[in-house]
């Protein structure tokens, strides 16, 4: 019997309003909101339902006091009997923050409390992250004995730098919010109880813009921050401009730019 039939409440809760802002929530508080294997393949679920929907900006957030407090990767793989094995079982639990990176839509990670290991790479994985005061990033593979594994180290060198990854993944030390303010991990430092006003906020803001043009955009910073060339990403650019240059939003933009108005965009 599933969760569902026995009337337990789901692992992710997954809400969509009339701006197109989708809210993904872990949902397992008792738990830290560990993202266990189960409740990463849920998260899967619920992101490539995204997809086809009308989503036009995903949120993800916790419940409780943490935004998701990492993984046992040893309880993971326990019934692996080799490292192939291993690397199958994480490569297909590493798709729950891949998946939501791959989103051609915003992200925004709303970190409401520790986001630790797996739970870092979460909210890595998205392209905006806003975190409470009391919030704490860390990535402790290395204490654990194991390597960091999902991206992490490829996400936190281009996010922060070469020299602040390598002094977070060797200490593992955690990160507070103001630091990682500084670090550029964090796009805004709120108090605790703004949190959701304020990510809704920023996703509201994205929401409103012309989705195709906002879409192009994210394609174009993915292929800058994947290594394309200059030349190659000049190439996307300037497609991508002219089209939208000739599109009724472009016409509406520079109208309400001319009148001082906010603009009212018809492709939203």
């Amino acid at each position: 019997m599933t969760e569902q039939e026995q009337g337990a409440a789901p692992g992710v809760l997954s809400e969509l309003d009339d701006a197109g802002v989708l809210r993904l929530t872990l949902n397992r508080p008792e738990q830290r909101n560990a993202l266990t294997g189960e409740l990463a393949e849920e998260l899967r679920a619920r992101i490539a339902e995204a997809q086809p929907s009308a989503a036009r900006v995903v949120v993800v957030t916790g419940t409780g006091s943490a935004f998701c407090a990492g993984a046992d990767l040893g309880a993971l793989t326990a019934g692996a009997r080799s490292a192939a094995d291993r690397r199958q079982i994480l490569a297909e639990y590493y798709r729950a923050f891949l998946d939501l990176r791959d989103l051609p839509v915003p992200t925004i990670a709303a970190v409401n409390g520790p986001a630790i290991g797996a739970g870092f790479n979460l909210a890595l994985a998205c392209d905006l992250r806003i975190l409470a005061e009391s919030s704490r990033l860390a990535a402790p593979f290395l204490r654990l004995g194991i390597h960091p594994g999902g991206g992490c180290s490829w996400m936190l060198t281009r996010t922060c730098g070469p020299a602040a990854a390598r002094e977070i993944l060797f200490l593992g030390e955690p990160v507070d919010s103001h630091r990682a303010l500084q670090l550029g991990l964090a796009a805004q430092v709120v108090p605790d109880h703004e949190l959701a006003a304020r990510a809704h906020e920023m996703a509201l803001r994205i929401a409103t813009l012309p989705s195709r043009v906002v879409r192009d955009l994210k394609r174009s910073l993915a292929l800058a921050e994947d290594g394309a060339t200059f030349d190659s990403v000049l190439a996307v650019e300037s497609l991508a401009q002219a089209e939208s240059m000739g599109s009724e939003d472009a016409q509406e933009g520079w109208a309400a730019f001319r009148e001082r108005r906010p603009p009212r965009f018809r492709d939203r």
